[in-house]
């Protein structure tokens, strides 16, 4: 089937249904505040408009927008059709608006500053970063992998092992991520690897994971990409970060 044809089948096939579920996708990638799609009205999309208040550039927003929409849905967008307008900082909530702006009026300069940047932080997403991926071949064809991240300033470390060939090892990494993020989340979070695969697309190489999060009896099914740089490994670590990010953001 043909790009075009995957398209009107994707989108026109399930209006408004599919544009929704394509929406829902993008809302959970890093770098996407709000956004806007225009159906060009014959079963394809016309325009992606996104408000974005990341420090991600506009240039990897549109990339991550561009392999998320192939890998979820067999869609490429010429990228001319993605466009950007980023704020200059996070938005502050209405009642950390109004202790700024108190804090602005007091008379003690020097408590109104410490105040509106305590503001300006409460506001701010606590996000997960990557700090390192050691990765170790064993003898017996056997591959371990540590991964090392960070989150609220604090750092916690996952490891996993399992044969030594390229699939297992994207598993691996995964899953040494998986710990490392299950730690930082609490004991009331579990965390659980449904897939990892590899992709390859307009000459560029990709890793796509599916991970599944509980809390209690609420199963959510979280999905993340990543473009291959380093490694597939490393790929596996940072889109497994992706997936999970703005699902803990919202805990």
């Amino acid at each position: 089937m043909s790009t075009e044809g995957m398209e009107r089948e994707s989108v026109s096939g399930l209006d408004p249904w599919g544009l929704r579920r394509i929406e829902k996708l993008l809302v959970e990638l890093e770098g996407v505040g709000s956004l806007k799609i225009v159906p060009d009205g014959h079963g394809g999309i016309d325009e992606v408009h996104v408000l974005s208040s990341s420090s991600l550039s506009p240039k990897q927003i549109v990339r991550n927008i561009e392999s998320a929409l192939l890998a979820e849905f067999g869609l490429q967008i010429d990228h001319r059709k993605i466009s950007i307008a980023q704020t200059r900082a996070p938005e502050i909530s209405k009642a950390e608006a109004l202790k700024a702006q108190q804090a602005i009026e007091a008379p003690d300069e020097a408590k109104a500053e410490e105040a509106i940047a305590a503001a300006v932080e409460a506001a701010r997403p606590i996000r997960t970063i990557l700090r390192d991926v050691h990765m170790e071949r064993m003898a017996g064809r056997e591959f371990s992998c540590r991964v090392e991240v960070e989150r609220d300033d604090e750092t916690y470390v996952g490891e996993a092992e399992g044969p030594d060939f390229e699939r297992s090892r994207m598993e691996v990494a995964a899953v040494a991520c998986l710990e490392a993020l299950q730690v930082a989340a609490g004991d009331d979070v579990h965390f659980s690897l449904q897939g990892v695969s590899q992709l390859q697309s307009l000459g560029r190489a990709f890793v796509v994971i599916v991970v599944g999060a509980a809390v209690g009896r609420t199963n959510s099914i979280l999905s993340g990409i990543a473009t291959v740089t380093d490694s597939v490994e490393e790929a596996s670590v940072l889109a497994c970060l992706m997936a999970t990010n703005r699902w803990m953001e919202g805990r």
